[in-house]
């Protein structure tokens, strides 16, 4: 969990999920390296048994653009249809033009725009978020 932590500091202006909160409805998968140090993590929690809404998704620097935050997001996608969920959310920054790319790479589509979603310090002064979701097959 503290490695978690530390990349989720290291990763965003803010803490993202909320890792030390135990409850049900938690979900974290992790990558790591040959060592056994998490590299990158996805947390999330479910929400009304219908929704995985993803709270971060973040990988170490030295260990970006190897495919390792793709792999997380196809874990959490089989995560929750093996719970018997009907769609995985998030928020995303409109200006992390990265992860909007990934994440419509793997099928999730924009449900909307929403206005002032972070502080005016967070991201440069650039408030919006977008609101993306996949909806799983035979949900």
């Amino acid at each position: 969990m503290a490695q978690c932590i530390a990349i989720d500091a290291d990763a965003f202006p803010h803490a993202s999920a909320q890792f030390g909160a135990r409850a049900d409805s938690a979900r974290v998968w992790v990558a790591r390296d040959d060592a056994g140090r998490v590299v990158a993590f996805l947390a999330g929690r479910v929400w009304r048994r219908e929704l995985l809404h993803v709270e971060g998704l973040a990988v170490v620097a030295e260990a970006r653009r190897r495919g390792l935050a793709r792999l997380l997001v196809r874990a959490a996608l089989e995560g929750a249809r093996a719970d018997g969920l009907r769609s995985v959310g998030l928020h995303v920054s409109v200006t992390n033009a990265g992860a909007v790319a990934l994440y419509e790479s793997e099928g999730f589509g924009v449900a909307r725009r929403l206005r002032d979603y972070y502080g005016p310090h967070v991201y440069g002064g650039e408030r919006a978020a977008l609101e993306m979701r996949f909806d799983l097959p035979g949900a």
